[in-house]
């Protein structure tokens, strides 16, 4: 587990590294700060569009040998950004390493889940999902301190070198799976999608996602210029934030190992029950902060949850499956972003990001709860149904 961890580390800090250096970007290409910028836009729009294109082209490939190749990806990737003489060179080694995104967290997680002892799915499932707040709390800030230090190029060379050694680890630790003629072809784990337990959890996660990333991407302005949080305070709240993050992993693993659909279904309402007490507090430094950091750990905590979930609605589909929902989560972040704007830009000021985020997660709750009461309408059905005797 902790072999994948890292590799989610490695895959993770390289998705969001250049969001700490975007000044030096913009500096050292002669391109402007929004320019730079769609360095994140383009990769995220590629994991949304690459992700399942690359899972369904490898639906027959043995899942260690996937690892490795698809890091191998993302090694020359962050070799082409480190060396590259030109914006448009470093946007081709950013696309390189974001088409193998997707598909590489989902195999991760599908390989944690076949590891983990009975009724301890959810826990490993979260435990991939550590890799990525590890990400986020050291990836990027070490990045930065790597980038302000030395120069940008050292970031990605860097995050190249650590995933080297992964693969090294993974060909050391990781389990080989055994050789198959039998897998699932692309065309049978695409018929899996179309059930309605898969379709109505994506399509729940691309709203709790989207709720989500409304208070997200306004965090901080939600923390100064609402909350009144002296500047001096906020990477200490942010701070916060990512030790709530991996408190929430953590017990949204032990939730979903006791019971998948109560834990969707109850963390998912919690979330937007934080978001809507997020706005009553939003005015004070104190609630802001504290509400930042409980609807951190209210996030991640829903996470695992919505992944097992999707695992469980696809099993003929498990990769496929986690990496069309992992593109729902990126759908989710730019529906989140583009309505919190709106919001703002409608006049009803910052603080309001705070009850579209409640909007959002409260119609992914009552998604879920359809879903997962549909399936078990579906089951009983099922074992009513009586059984031909040959």
């Amino acid at each position: 587990m902790a072999v994948l961890i890292l590799a989610i580390f490695c895959v993770g800090t390289a998705e969001l590294a250049p969001s700490g250096m975007l000044g030096d970007l913009s500096r050292d290409l002669t391109v402007s700060i929004p320019t730079a910028g769609l360095l994140v836009t383009v990769y995220a729009l590629t994991v949304v569009i690459g992700g399942p294109l690359v899972t369904a082209a490898t639906t027959r490939v043995r899942r260690k040998h996937l690892l490795v190749g698809l890091l191998l990806v993302s090694v020359l990737g962050n070799v082409v950004s480190s060396l590259a003489p030109t914006f448009g060179l470093l946007m081709i080694g950013r696309v390189l390493t974001a088409v193998i995104h997707g598909t590489f967290l989902a195999a991760c997680v599908v390989i944690a889940g076949s590891m983990a002892d009975e009724g301890k799915k959810g826990s490993a499932v979260a435990g991939t999902q550590l890799g990525i707040s590890l990400a986020t709390v050291l990836g990027v800030p070490l990045g930065t301190l790597v980038a302000h230090q030395l120069n940008w190029r050292a970031t990605f060379g860097g995050v190249a070198v650590l995933a080297v050694i992964t693969i090294v680890l993974i060909l050391l630790v990781i389990p080989d799976s055994p050789a198959t003629t039998t897998a699932p072809s692309a065309a049978h784990e695409l018929r899996e999608l179309k059930k309605w337990q898969v379709i109505g959890i994506v399509l729940a996660t691309v709203l709790c996602s989207g709720g989500m990333f409304t208070v997200i991407t306004y965090m901080v302005p939600l923390l100064t210029d609402v909350g009144g949080v002296p500047a001096t305070w906020v990477p200490v709240v942010l701070f916060g934030y990512g030790v709530g993050s991996i408190a929430g992993n953590a017990i949204g693993g032990k939730f979903a190992d006791r019971s998948i659909d109560a834990a969707v279904i109850g963390l998912s309402s919690i979330l937007a029950a934080v978001c809507a007490l997020y706005w009553l507090v939003a005015g004070t430094a104190v609630g802001a902060a504290a509400f930042l950091i409980l609807f951190s750990m209210a996030t991640f905590a829903l996470i695992p949850g919505l992944q097992v979930k999707v695992l469980s609605a696809a099993a003929d589909a498990p990769t496929l499956s986690l990496t069309v929902n992992m593109s729902a989560f990126g759908l989710g972040a730019a529906l989140g972003s583009w309505a919190g704007g709106q919001l703002i830009a409608q006049g009803l000021g910052i603080r309001s990001v705070t009850l579209g985020a409640a909007a959002f997660t409260a119609l992914g709750a009552v998604l879920i709860a359809q879903t997962v009461h549909s399936g078990r309408r579906q089951r009983v059905a099922a074992d009513a149904t009586p059984q031909t005797v040959a």
